[in-house]
């Protein structure tokens, strides 16, 4: 498991909503059993949604956005193997953790 990559969310219920969910936290934090996430929404699931605070990630063609208020913590093996990485989109996801975070 690494920072950015992108498992299938482990709770069935959100699925619909949210498919897919990104990891977010340092890879220097490897040796813990946690992982923080961050969830990946539908478009069409969330009203408000904008480009700095909600980048959008295309995974398994399907566009998704980056939803941080639902950032959440899972045990390592609630994650099945990952689908995908966001790596390339480092920056965006960077700057929307910065604004929950930070608030800016």
């Amino acid at each position: 498991m690494a920072r950015f990559d992108i498992h299938p969310n482990p709770i069935e219920e959100d699925r619909h909503d949210f498919p897919f969910v990104l990891e977010i936290q340092s890879d220097l934090l490897h040796r813990f059993v946690e992982r923080v996430c961050v969830p990946l929404a539908r478009a069409d699931a969330l009203a408000g949604l904008t480009d700095r605070f909600n980048p959008a990630i295309v995974v398994d063609g399907i566009a998704l956005r980056l939803h941080p208020f639902g950032i959440a913590v899972f045990h390592q093996h609630e994650l099945r193997r990952s689908t995908a990485n966001a790596k390339k989109h480092a920056l965006e996801i960077e700057t929307a953790m910065d604004m929950l975070l930070r608030g800016y």
